[in-house]
């Protein structure tokens, strides 16, 4: 890997040392109504920030003579000068001001009026540049009030004021570093380019402890030597403050999860595709250049070499209501070569649905097929994404997660088409007192039907009027045939009398069958009764 340093006059990107707060307003894109400023200066003129911390103050006035005001915002732009007139470097500081709100940047000076204010902003200019000085300039300021007026003052309109200073600095000699260069890791490292294009987002962690990170360039390398380059800017925005490249740090000194985009065209050559360059610039114009890399490998395929279809899930549906089952995905390779060697199947599925094993199978007919676990309950697992490897190292993608085409497989439970069924139900003790509230009543019925196996129940008491009293719910053991016993207390401030049970069975699949009720199914056999004496 090899490394070298130059500088640069122009930037890649926008954005600096003062990390700022997103705020609102409204600034429009040329200057309207009747705002304008008047003054403007720096105090002091020079200052040496070479052990940090000395601050410098900007002061301006600006007049608005729009009826009705009740004050103006304001944001100011503070760029580095470059080596030549009208050139600048790295991300800008940017102060706001904004009517009513507190905690600003910028203040407002006692004695102003909505119709004619004065603003100070008051900041520590950062100790690192290109050399041993340099001049920041007021390269923009933007300015609104309520009533719709607004400007947007450029560098040359604001250099008719003291709109610069300049600063005593360390010099930067040195670009930024990185690490962590990896595929996002929300993606799988492989990408599909059919009849359209494609991207790739690429992740690393920059750092730069002297004048902060700007941007920066990769370079992709694949078959044939050809390339591909994604780049990345920090810029300021009124509504998100710094961004462009993860989480930026104080002072841009550190961007972890730095997110780099790469377009694949359509049809890009088969294969493997690795970072091979890595550039990096930061506020002081310096660039890091670390290049013979052989870094994040990415395979891109348009399946044009091997193919496949007739995707098929066997059995499907699935009878997951007994417990856990494993089933075959299968389909029909196309231009494979020395056969298949593994399929990996994806879905979007929360709810356990898995491969455990990418170890592809050939049929007699040719037919591939791999291993898919579902597990018990599930009701579907869509697939989307197939990863299809021959012994050759040839890919074909399929599914949504690549942008491929779909392979139409959705894998489902049974239908719950059977409620729980009882043939038999029966009552002991018959005969409890009022005032024994200790002894289990236990209630057994015979499950003679159900496809999805009971696991749940209510029991409720019914008197002579018709009046429900709830007696116990519970989760029952898993059952699709055969006694299932409920046990329960008498319920409290039952009064002597007989009362009729009636019954609710529930199943995996949260559906539920009812007897005893009133106008209801009966009880089979005919009412079961509790006498309470």
């Amino acid at each position: 890997m090899g490394i070298r340093l130059r500088r640069m006059a122009a930037v890649i990107g926008v954005g600096l040392a003062l990390a700022l707060a997103p705020i609102t307003g409204t600034a429009a894109a040329q200057e309207t109504g009747t705002m304008a400023v008047t003054d403007m200066d720096f105090t002091p003129s020079a200052v040496d920030a070479t052990a940090g911390g000395k601050t410098v103050t900007l002061r301006w006035t600006m007049t608005d003579t729009t009826p009705g005001t009740d004050g103006m915002g304001a944001r100011v732009y503070l760029r580095r000068q470059g080596a030549t007139a009208g050139t600048y470097l790295g991300v800008p500081l940017v102060g706001t001001y904004d009517v009513g709100s507190a905690g600003q940047d910028i203040t407002l000076v006692p004695g102003s009026t909505p119709q004619k204010a004065t603003y100070e902003w008051t900041l520590a200019p950062p100790q690192y540049a290109a050399g041993t000085s340099v001049t920041w300039a007021v390269t923009r300021l933007e300015a609104w009030d309520t009533q719709g007026t607004s400007l947007d003052w450029d560098a040359a309109r604001l250099g008719a004021f003291h709109n610069t200073f300049r600063a005593k600095t360390l010099a930067d000699t040195q670009g930024p570093t990185y690490d962590a260069l990896a595929v996002d890791n929300e993606r799988q490292p492989y990408v599909y380019v059919g009849g359209g294009s494609s991207s790739m987002t690429y992740e690393l962690d920059v750092h730069d402890s002297q004048a902060g990170v700007s941007g920066g360039t990769l370079t992709l390398t694949g078959p044939g030597g050809q390339h591909l380059t994604g780049s990345f800017a920090i810029e300021w925005t009124w509504y998100a403050g710094y961004q462009g490249c993860g989480y930026i740090g104080w002072g841009q000194t550190d961007a972890s999860s730095c997110g780099v985009s790469v377009t694949f065209p359509a049809h890009a050559a088969p294969g493997t595709w690795t970072v091979s360059k890595v550039e990096l610039t930061d506020n002081a114009g310096n660039t890091s250049s670390y290049d013979n890399l052989s870094a994040a490998p990415v395979h891109v395929t348009s399946n044009d070499v091997l193919s496949a279809d007739t995707f098929t899930a066997t059995p499907n549906p699935v009878d997951t209501w007994h417990g856990a089952r494993t089933i075959k995905v299968g389909f029909r390779p196309h231009g494979d070569r020395d056969g298949v060697a593994s399929a990996v199947v994806d879905t979007d599925s929360v709810n356990g649905c898995r491969q455990p094993s990418s170890t592809a199978t050939t049929a007699a007919d040719g037919t591939v097929s791999v291993d898919y676990y579902v597990p018990r309950k599930v009701f579907t697992c869509h697939i989307t994404g197939v990863i299809i490897t021959d012994r050759a190292g040839n890919v074909a993608l399929y599914g949504s997660e690549f942008g491929a085409p779909e392979t139409g497989l959705t894998i489902t439970s049974a239908p719950d088409t059977v409620l729980p069924e009882i043939d038999q139900a029966t009552l002991s003790p018959t005969t409890v007192p009022a005032t024994d509230h200790s002894t289990d009543l236990r209630l057994t019925v015979n499950v003679s039907g159900t496809t999805a196996g009971v696991d749940g129940y209510d029991v409720y008491l019914i008197d002579s009027s018709g009046q429900v009293i709830p007696a116990v719910t519970g989760g029952a053991p898993l059952t699709f045939s055969g006694p299932l016993t409920m046990s329960f207390p008498l319920p409290s401030h039952v009064a002597p009398g007989t009362y009729t049970i009636a019954l609710r069975l529930s199943d995996q699949a949260y559906q539920s069958s009812s007897f005893g009720f009133p106008n209801g199914t009966p009880m089979p056999g005919g009412p079961v009764t509790l006498t309470v004496t």
